[in-house]
């Protein structure tokens, strides 16, 4: 299938630099676009109007991981360079990108944290886009130093430091609780507090998943440029599936209630869970990598109805909602939100419900 297939007018997209609490509203005031694949109907309401459309028995899956800062400064001898992390892979690698007037990379090259002696970073192999994979030792270091010290790089979407060490609950879903991710999983931040109890009152079930989102939301990895979407490759991010979380979705497939996957990250979870089974077979509670890259054709399993936020065109985030409501049904929808206006993008964007 041609990429360019999934190209859309982008004139009227706006593209918000902060969260929306940090723009005067509340984290819910969102507007949100329905999508309802047995009617081919598309619908444009806001976000407070999401319990409308579940139901009593939907099991809800969310992702608890959050955002950390991604960038720390090294030094080899008196030079320094700022080393920004864009994700982890299974073999203990990571994938670093480097920004310094002084050194240049290349393999074998050396590096000690500014903030923490103990922690080093060797770069191995360059990759595209400019990326390096490197090696952090020892890499349990890493994500607290990251914590208490490290600032935040973002090519696309550049954040506001002072707020992200000031208000960094604002960069989070109401329910995260396990640091990891190095890019926001964005489309839980919409859910308020008063929302999940109102949809628990409805007889909504939660189960909570965890997936750190990496190098796959750089947007040199998540835009497509190959000319056909088949030939394009996404990369590697860690999950956990707890015993309790594999239980409750087991139980509401057996029992027919519907699998809501709150954003991309839950969908390729759950579906890496089931890839290599039957349609029936039961998942089992794991940790690992999935490298799973979702375009039309592939089977679902798992998931019924999908959360996510608006996308940009050409990323492997709007051909996964192609796969799962079909290419014809979303591009039209995009037609429409881009013909209306005022829609806000990305991951301090508007949201899309597919039912």
């Amino acid at each position: 299938m041609k990429t360019q297939e999934f190209d859309f007018n982008v004139d009227s997209r706006i593209m918000p630099n902060d969260p929306v609490e940090l723009r005067g509203k509340s984290r819910d005031s969102g507007r949100m676009v329905v999508l309802t694949r047995s009617a081919s109907k598309i619908e444009h309401t806001v976000f407070t109007s999401i319990c409308d459309y579940f139901r009593p028995g939907d099991l809800l899956v969310l992702n608890d991981s959050y955002m950390l800062s991604n960038t720390l400064r090294f030094q080899s001898g008196s030079e320094s360079a700022k080393i920004t992390v864009y994700g982890h892979e299974a073999d203990g690698m990571s994938i670093v990108g480097i920004k310094s007037e002084q050194l240049s990379a290349k393999p074998g090259f050396n590096l000690t944290s500014t903030d923490n002696d103990r922690l080093t970073c060797s770069f191995l192999e360059s990759q595209p886009d400019e990326l390096w994979k490197a090696r952090f030792e020892p890499i349990e270091l890493l994500t607290p130093t990251l914590d208490q010290y490290g600032e935040r790089f973002d090519e696309t979407v550049p954040l506001n430091p002072a707020q992200w060490k000031e208000t960094p609950q604002a960069y989070r879903s109401v329910y995260a609780k396990a640091p990891g991710s190095l890019e926001i999983p964005s489309a839980g931040l919409h859910f308020s507090q008063k929302l999940l109890a109102q949809a628990a009152a409805k007889g909504v079930e939660m189960a909570y998943i965890t997936l750190h989102v990496g190098a796959t939301e750089v947007l040199a990895v998540r835009h497509i440029s190959a000319e056909e979407i088949e030939n394009h490759k996404v990369r590697s991010e860690y999950f956990e599936v707890n015993d309790k979380a594999a239980t409750q979705i087991n139980r509401a497939r057996a029992e027919g209630r519907r699998i809501i996957a709150v954003g991309t990250t839950v969908m390729r979870t759950l579906e890496s869970l089931a890839a290599s089974k039957e349609t029936s077979c039961t998942v089992e509670a794991q940790a690992g990598w999935t490298d799973l890259y979702i375009y039309p054709g592939f089977e679902f399993k798992v998931v019924d109805v999908l959360l996510t936020n608006l996308h940009r065109p050409r990323s492997s985030h709007i051909v996964l909602t192609a796969a799962f409501a079909g290419k014809d049904l979303v591009m039209r929808s995009y037609d429409e939100i881009t013909e209306k206006g005022g829609y806000e993008f990305d991951m301090f964007g508007d949201s899309m419900l597919i039912e």
